[in-house]
């Protein structure tokens, strides 16, 4: 059972996390990867200023070939958009940290959840009552769909290699980012709730 206190500590971890993104955010921005090329297929105009993170957004609802910031210089959207694994590290490592925390707090021996796979914490968590502790997902089993898809995602992620670059589609790494948000929120109501 958590100690006096850990809610304002989920408060300063939660502000630290988003300070953190949008420094991240900052560094990686646009107009670094651009260059003058003539580019072919549908073009989205973005601001050069807007970082690669926020830009997945745009592209999700627009969609396009390559990204221009203006002055004729573009660069391919799916070169640039791929750019992202930092920030996604920094919230997969949020994710693990809150589903570690809500077995630690449902009263599990640290030293065992650190012998344990990911996927057994999912699936021990996902059987358990505490589901019903959160209310952003409607059922267990669009729960379940979606830490399975993001932890398969974090292997990805996690360990280095070219996959995010040359195999996942840039449709994929979207429906990642919004799932990884939707999972930190579910994962927090439990923990809220688990205080009380």
């Amino acid at each position: 059972m958590p100690r006096f206190g850990l809610g304002y500590i989920d408060k300063l971890r939660k502000k630290d996390l988003d300070k953190t993104l949008e420094k991240l955010a900052g560094i990686f921005v646009l107009e670094k990867y651009t260059q003058k090329v003539k580019p072919s297929g549908k073009i989205l105009k973005l601001n050069p200023k807007m970082p690669v993170w926020d830009a997945l957004d745009a592209f999700g609802k627009k969609g396009g070939d390559y990204i221009s910031v203006g002055g004729g210089r573009c660069v391919e959207c799916v070169a640039v958009l791929k750019k992202v694994r930092i920030p996604f590290f920094l919230l997969l490592a949020e994710f693990e940290s809150r589903l570690f925390r809500i077995h630690e707090w449902s009263g599990k021996d640290a030293a065992g959840l650190n012998e344990k796979y990911i996927n057994e914490l999912i699936k021990e968590l996902v059987d358990s009552d505490l589901v019903k502790m959160q209310k952003v997902y409607a059922s267990r089993k669009e729960f379940k769909e979606d830490l399975k898809a993001v932890s398969a995602f974090r292997n990805v992620i996690m360990h280095v290699n070219k996959k995010l670059e040359r195999d996942l589609e840039i449709e994929t790494i979207i429906k990642r980012k919004s799932q990884i948000f939707k999972l930190l929120g579910a994962l927090q109501q439990i923990l809220d709730n688990m205080r009380k």
